[in-house]
């Protein structure tokens, strides 16, 4: 009977254990390739400008929105010229606005009010910022920051930021103006 007891015993004691060693089989190489020439290294950068926006090409014409995205008084406008009248929370399609050599200006507004500019000036010399006043009449004005300025395909695409004196409104929208 102890040997029953100790076989027992032996095989509680005892336990089997197996040891496996796993060999990882997946190699990774990676190979970069630098082109070198006449001991001269070609890089692959391109760095592509907007054109910088000059006053022929400003006064060249009148001015029509094509799109705008913005917030006048925490109020959201949205227009885009030919899109679905559901889609605009306002109309510009009488809107334009003209740029003189003489640095003087006209904005006519969808209403067919004239406001007249009494002047404009690029604020650096990069010409991404345009600054002028609108006035209604000798009274009422509005200041106009043309902000991060960008001429491309003929278009100008810039941040506006007005403030309007007379109705004491602040607005910031993004724009595109296309050729009238």
């Amino acid at each position: 009977m102890l040997i029953v007891v100790f076989s027992f015993v032996q095989g509680g004691l005892t336990s089997c254990t197996k040891d496996t060693t796993i060999y990882d089989t997946v190699t990774v190489t990676k190979t970069d390739t630098i082109t070198v020439k006449d001991t001269v290294t070609v890089n692959d950068t391109i760095t592509i400008k907007d054109t910088m926006l000059t006053e022929d090409m400003l006064t060249a014409h009148s001015w029509k929105l094509f799109e705008v995205r913005g917030v006048v008084e925490g109020s959201i406008i949205y227009y885009q010229r030919g899109g679905p009248a559901i889609d605009n929370t306002e109309s510009f399609d009488n809107e334009h606005l003209a740029f003189y050599a003489n640095h003087t200006g006209l904005l006519v507004d969808n209403a067919g009010a004239s406001h007249v500019m009494s002047s404009w000036a690029f604020a650096n010399p990069e010409h991404t910022k345009l600054v002028f006043t609108l006035y209604n009449n000798s009274t009422i004005q509005s200041d106009y920051t043309y902000d991060n300025i960008r001429y491309k395909n003929g278009n100008l695409y810039y941040d506006d930021y007005f403030y309007d004196n007379y109705a004491g409104v602040d607005a910031h929208a993004q724009e595109i103006r296309i050729p009238e």
